[in-house]
């Protein structure tokens, strides 16, 4: 094909397709290249660069900065994660403080029973108390020994624990085993020394003193106080029905109108602790018992007597016979009873 023949690109088309036809003014859209002077730079003609600013570029080892919400976020969440870290890995640092593991509450007054007491309170995971009773004074002394020994009736008291307002933070009742009736061959006896439990899980203990009588009666056990109770103990008070002096005298001369009546007077020996030369110690077998007496006999021919309490308080194992058990006796035939497969000592007279 010829130059001739070849069409004309660039030639202006009508409506259609058809080239104008003559006397038709159509538009023609067309540019012009329009040359810069030889004289003007690059420089000169991007000049308008210079004036927009530049974007930040970040320092050198510095990350680009967060968007302001998530620095907010960051802010909050940073602290609380941190705070559940150590309460994770030191939960001791956010209990609370423990309780002070002793609280001497001193000493107080029951002048109606001519009682003195002194409380202390102590912590270990729970409350619990020491209680030590004794009498106001000598001439109480005598009628004190003799209740603690064997008390008319069922002995109760009750301490309270007060805080600095005078208010009540914590109480109980102790209740004092029953008392056993005693037999003629406890009438001329000392008392036995051995530790009572209570049903509420008290113990109780009396102690003699230098003429051999029970000169005070310690009381232990727990308390039912929370730890902030406990804590905000600072004083105490109690009330018992301990007899009164007066009953205490009614009570023994009914007691010893009793004994003569029962017994005209007489007194069976089988009561009465032996006489030692000399301290003994060594090994026997329980082989029987007399509940009425409160004496178990051996097969060596001893008979010791634990009286009304120690029989009662006998755990199971002391029960059965035979038992094995090993003994020591004093000059004046107080003896402990022991024996291998049980942690319960027996306190006994040695009678023969």
């Amino acid at each position: 094909m010829s130059d001739a023949d070849r069409p004309d690109l660039n030639a202006e088309t009508g409506a259609g397709g058809n080239s104008p036809g003559p006397g038709e003014d159509l538009p023609v859209s067309h540019f012009e290249v329009v040359p810069y002077p030889e004289n003007t730079s690059e420089k000169d003609l991007y000049s308008f660069r210079e004036a927009m600013p530049a974007p930040a570029e970040p320092a050198a080892g510095k990350k680009p900065s967060l968007p302001l919400p998530a620095v907010k976020i960051f802010i909050v969440a940073a602290p609380l994660a941190l705070i559940a870290l150590i309460a994770l890995a030191f939960p001791s640092l956010f209990r609370g403080k423990p309780p002070v593991p002793f609280i001497d509450l001193g000493s107080q007054r029951f002048d109606a029973v001519g009682l003195s007491g002194r409380l202390v309170a102590h912590w270990q995971t729970s409350a619990s108390y020491q209680l030590f009773l004794d009498p106001i004074g000598t001439q109480q002394a005598a009628s004190f020994a003799t209740v603690a020994a064997d008390p008319p009736r069922q002995i109760s008291v009750t301490i309270r624990l007060l805080d600095a307002a005078g208010l009540v933070s914590c109480q109980k009742q102790i209740l004092f085993p029953p008392p056993v009736p005693r037999t003629s061959d406890d009438s001329d006896s000392a008392p036995l020394q051995g530790p009572q439990q209570t049903a509420t899980g008290d113990t109780v203990v009396n102690m003699s003193g230098k003429s051999g009588k029970i000169a005070e009666i310690d009381l232990s056990g727990p308390l039912p106080c929370a730890a902030k109770a406990y804590a905000a103990s600072k004083t105490w008070d109690f009330a018992t029905d301990f007899p009164t002096p007066a009953e205490e005298d009614i009570w023994l001369r009914e007691e010893r109108s009793n004994a003569e009546k029962n017994h005209g007077g007489d007194r069976n020996q089988l009561g009465r602790a032996a006489r030692l030369p000399a301290p003994i110690e060594g090994d026997d077998v329980i082989v029987g018992d007399n509940p009425s007496r409160g004496t178990v006999e051996t097969s060596g021919g001893r008979v010791f007597q634990l009286g009304a309490a120690g029989m009662r308080n006998r755990t199971a194992e002391w029960q059965v016979f035979p038992a094995s058990i090993h003994f020591r006796c004093d000059k004046n035939g107080s003896c402990t009873l022991t024996r291998a497969n049980s942690h319960v000592t027996l306190q006994a007279r040695l009678l023969k």
